[in-house]
């Protein structure tokens, strides 16, 4: 604009002329515009009103945009917003947006240029100086848009100067910004730090880091997950992030923050990085020694550590203590004997179950057994037997029947309780209201079954009460046998209090309760629950009554627990991180840390996690950025939810913090492909984990997971008569170790190491056998680990021991108290989720080869898929005996899931169930051989599994028994065994002889 237009006069139309008195409406110039009001005042309070010459004057720079005209019948008004306020200023003249329309946007974009200019040129540095990281993107996205909104559509057909074009026309495209062009952004830089840290990259660590260690060094969001499979230098991309923060600049050592999960990782994680860094300033710190920290700023001194908190033997001896003298109350006495009678047992009826096996397999699993001790086939005959112990009434489980109704073919009839003291016998029933049994028992036989053993007491004048489960089902079944049993007036001696209890001790549930509730402590302490969390506990039980029951005997102790830390001005480990997150919270603590990184990421608890989160989200001194989370985790290997560790923190990761930045460890240095082969594809049948293709470094053609199956008690082969499964395992390890040595031509420098893995320490050899073991084999270094234990660790060679099912079986089928379960993290759906990913971690400890050792008759579900499913496994390294390989043919009739095992008897040898005494299902072996039969592989027939018999006999077609070989009057003919003369449950089926081998002739055909 020239000179003579710096100061022009905006015209009022006819009738502003006329209704303000005064032509001029305002006038522009190059600073700014201004507008004049002749009758009265400017009524709005604002610091453009001149009140000496009553005028409202602003700067182009305090315009948020052009002002904008619009015609009205009395003139044209123009319109225009300062921060936001909205200004209006009728009556102007009918030729004033001709004259100014593009004046002034022309005016208000040279002085307002300059700012879209620093603001493009800011973006610029943003993106290409720094990870362009979410909170970042999203601050420009914020302010381009605000930009945007400023200057488009009008200026677009606007002659401006060519600075201002230029940065529009990025400004624009800055606008339409995609996911695709953000990540094109990010590639760039990430590209761009590679290549100039190339060097650094290459020297940090012992080897170069792979592409991935080192991109994973570099990105940088607000949220990083990195998934690090075992094996895959996890510790190098930590060292190595560490020291690239460093040397880029981008931090320094006191804003990088290192979490361990425990002080022994802590302290090797401070090792590497002073030996590869060359510095002491970087700590890693466990979870609780930082919220002791923060505890110490805060409160100015650091606090007392509780003895319980570094010595969990003293806490379980304490809670016991506690818990025998709250025993002393006779209210509380109560409540416990209610407890440990009632509900500490996690009840499951027999029709939950799809077969009879199953059940039985859940009752071995769970230890089932009554307050004397006995292991019972139902929670109906479980109650029936804790009251009659409890009040004092002498009873005997499942004693033979006193009249003696025994066949050749049929054992003495045993009721399930007897009275001795009064003669009185008691049967329990599964049946429902409707006289239905679970549906994988014979229904009809069963109750000719009930119905015979009634007429078998009326018949012998003996006295027998019945009991049923739909009794049970209602909660009537002690009150229904409370009634009989006044009835028939048996005397109730309720044993004493002490008698009751030493019991109770005698079975260890006193101390197993105790380490319970000390291990609850933590649990309760760490959900920080109020009365209404408490509840929600409560109704998503999987027991919510057992659940209160046992809370109810819990408050107590945590009541006197929380009483006695305050006496004594202590804290516990809960404490640390509890009042460690409040003073984050309250702001009472400002994180110096600029970043964050998070070991072992998969093993987090809940209240660690949002530990994590309050400190990358606290304000950091003089206003800087939020931090910088990175986490290393393998949701694979997550192994710790008995101990509050939490996997969908890892596999919901971006639910929890926010949007992140993924990044994989694609690369194992551990194990070869052929182990990482089956230890994937066992441990991703969980949907819910992560994909990962994990490559190994080494390459074999050749399976190298090997599968020996032999029973602990099987009789040794003729090529190894002394080795028994294990030491056939330490047999092959050491030929291989020879072999190698031969080939090489000389000594390793370090012996080869061999884990012997299992599930639970007591399953492996002790001390002293170990020792045994190390002096037979002097070329191996043979050491005993738990699958927990080996976490993190790795060796040469692994045997995997105890897979097998019941009690301490793997995977462990016992069920979690509810009142734990209810204050764990929520379990996963997918059954056996964890004790898969244990599975995955005890194969992936082995460099070179994994033995599974297995007895087929009692074995795991997970070596049954191992081989069921085809995975590439070694089958045919060793040499396996006849009951071994054909354990699938030897199934129970009875129960279905069991296993018939080769047992010896007074006289002679038989097979029995492998759920025995729960099901007393036994057959004789082949009448030729011995050997064990099956009744698979032909219709009608059972046939001797061993190839150089083969003899085939018949099974009854009608109840499934086996039959024998009768003579008749006229010809042979095999009869079914369950056929009792005279008797009211019986099965007469019989076939002639030449009939039945012209049926197996057709069956194999």
């Amino acid at each position: 604009m020239s000179s003579q237009q710096s100061n022009q006069s905006i015209k009022h139309s006819w009738f502003g002329h006329f209704y303000r008195g005064k032509p001029d409406a305002g006038k522009l110039t190059n600073s700014g515009i201004t507008f004049y009001r002749c009758k009265g005042r400017f009524t709005t309070e604002h610091p453009a009103i001149n009140s000496t010459n009553n005028e409202l004057s602003f700067k182009w720079e305090e315009l948020d945009s052009p002002p904008t005209f619009k015609l009205s019948s009395l003139g044209f008004i123009i319109s225009f917003n300062v921060s936001g306020t909205a200004y209006q200023i009728p009556y102007l003249s009918y030729f004033s947006h001709f004259q100014f329309g593009v004046k002034t946007k022309q005016l208000w974009a040279r002085l307002n240029g300059l700012r879209v200019c620093e603001l493009v040129a800011k973006v610029e540095q943003i993106t290409t100086s720094v990870y362009p990281r979410q909170s970042r993107i999203e601050m420009v996205q914020a302010r381009v848009q605000r930009e945007y909104q400023r200057w488009f559509p009008w200026c677009e057909n606007m002659p401006l100067a060519n600075d201002i074009k230029t940065a529009l026309a990025k400004l624009k495209q800055i606008h339409s910004w995609d996911q695709a062009d953000i990540e094109k952004l990010r590639e760039r830089y990430i590209q761009s730090q590679l290549s100039k840290y190339a060097d650094f990259f290459k020297h940090v660590e012992s080897k170069p880091l792979t592409d991935m260690q080192r991109r994973a060094c570099v990105v940088d969001d607000n949220n990083n997950l990195l998934l690090a499979g075992a094996g895959t230098g996890k510790t190098s991309v930590m060292v190595g992030r560490a020291g690239y923060l460093i040397k880029s600049g981008q931090a320094q050592a006191d804003e990088i923050l290192l979490l361990a999960y425990g002080r022994k990782a802590a302290d090797e994680m401070d090792e590497r990085i002073k030996n590869k860094l060359n510095t002491d300033d970087i700590k890693a710190s466990t979870f609780h020694s930082l919220g002791l920290r923060i505890i110490a700023e805060v409160e100015g001194k650091a606090p007392s550590l509780s003895l319980w908190a570094e010595d969990e033997k003293a806490k379980d001896s304490w809670v016991q203590s506690t818990l025998e003298t709250l025993i002393e109350d006779q209210a509380y006495r109560k409540q416990l004997f209610e407890y440990f009678s009632q509900y500490y047992y996690v009840e499951k009826s027999q029709f939950d179950f799809d077969s009879l096996g199953d059940y039985f397999q859940y009752l071995t699993d769970n230890d089932i057994r009554t307050l004397k001790g006995e292991r019972v086939k139902s929670f109906g005959e479980l109650y029936i037997a804790n009251w009659l112990f409890s009040h004092g009434i002498e009873y005997k489980y499942e004693a033979k029947y006193e009249h003696e109704v025994s066949t050749v073919d049929f054992s003495q009839y045993q009721p399930d309780f007897y009275l001795p003291d009064y003669g009185v016998y008691i049967e329990y029933y599964g049946i429902d209201e409707d006289d239905r049994t679970a549906p994988y028992i014979d229904n009809q036989q069963y109750l000719e079954s009930m119905e015979w053993k009634r007429q078998l007491h009326n018949e012998h004048d003996t006295v027998c009460l019945e009991l049923f489960y739909h009794q049970h089902k209602k909660g009537l079944l002690i009150k229904q046998l409370e009634d009989q049993i006044k009835t028939l007036e048996i005397k109730e001696s309720p044993l004493p209090d002490e008698a009751i209890l030493a019991t109770l001790n005698e079975l260890g549930r006193v101390t197993e309760l105790a380490k319970l509730f000390s291990k609850l402590i933590g649990l309760y302490k760490s959900a920080c629950l109020d009365s209404h969390g408490l509840e929600m506990v409560f109704s998503n039980a999987a027991d919510a009554k057992q659940t209160r029951k046992a809370f109810e005997l819990l408050e107590p102790i945590l009541s006197r627990y929380q009483q006695q830390l305050s006496a004594s001005g202590d804290i516990d480990f809960e404490d640390m991180i509890g009042k460690a997150l409040g003073y984050i919270q309250q702001g009472q603590f400002l994180s110096p840390w600029r970043y964050i990184m998070v070991d072992e990421f998969q093993d987090i608890s809940e209240p660690r996690a949002r530990l994590v989160k309050a400190l990358r989200d606290s304000c950091l001194p003089g206003g800087k950025p939020k931090a910088s989370l990175f986490c290393v985790g393998d949701d694979w290997q997550a192994i710790y939810r008995f101990s509050g560790a939490d996997v969908s923190l890892t596999t919901q990761f971006t639910e929890y913090f926010g949007p992140t930045a993924k990044t994989y460890l694609d690369e194992t240095f551990r194990f070869n492909n052929s182990i990482g082969d089956v230890a994937t594809q066992f441990v991703t049948k969980n949907p819910v984990q992560l994909k990962k293709d994990i490559r190994s470094n080494s390459t074999v053609d050749y399976p190298a997971v090997s599968l020996i199956r032999r029973g602990a008690q099987e009789p040794a082969n003729q090529d190894e008569p002394s080795l028994n499964a294990l030491e056939q395992a330490l047999n092959a390890i050491n030929k291989r170790v020879e072999k190698v040595e031969d080939e090489l031509s000389t000594k390793s420098k370090a012996q080869p190491v061999v884990y012997l893995l299992a599930r639970f320490w007591f399953q492996l050899p002790d001390n002293v056998e170990l020792k045994q073991l190390n002096r037979r084999y002097p070329k191996l270094t043979i050491q005993c680990q738990s699958f927990h234990a080996s976490k993190g660790k790795e060796a040469d060679y692994v045997v995997v021991m105890g897979m097998q099912t019941g009690k301490n079986g793997f995977p462990s089928m016992k069920v979690t108290p509810p009142i734990l379960d209810a204050f764990l993290p929520k379990a996963e759906a997918f059954e056996f989720a964890e004790e898969r990913r244990l599975f995955y971690v005890a194969l992936t400890r082995a460099k070179h080869r994994a033995y599974v050792l297995a007895d087929m008759t009692d074995v795991s579900p997970f070596v049954i898929e191992l081989l069921k499913e085809n995975y590439a496994i070694e089958q045919d390294e060793f040499t396996t005996s006849l009951v071994q390989q054909i354990f699938e043919d030897i199934s129970c009739v009875r129960c279905t899931t069991g296993t018939l095992k080769p047992r010896v008897g007074n006289f002679k040898s038989f097979f029995s169930c492998s759920h025995f005494p729960l099901c007393d299902h036994k057959e004789e072996g082949c009448e030729l051989c011995g050997g064990p039969m099956t009744r698979k592989r032909f219709t009608g027939f059972k046939v001797c599994l061993n190839d150089s018999c083969g003899h085939t006999a018949p099974v009854c077609s009608v109840c499934g028994g086996d039959m024998k070989l009768r003579k008749g009057p006229y010809s042979e003919f095999w009869g079914c065994i369950n056929f009792r003369r005279d008797a009211p449950v019986s099965c007469s089926h019989k076939i002639n002889k030449q009939v039945a081998m012209s049926l197996l002739a057709q069956s194999k055909k």
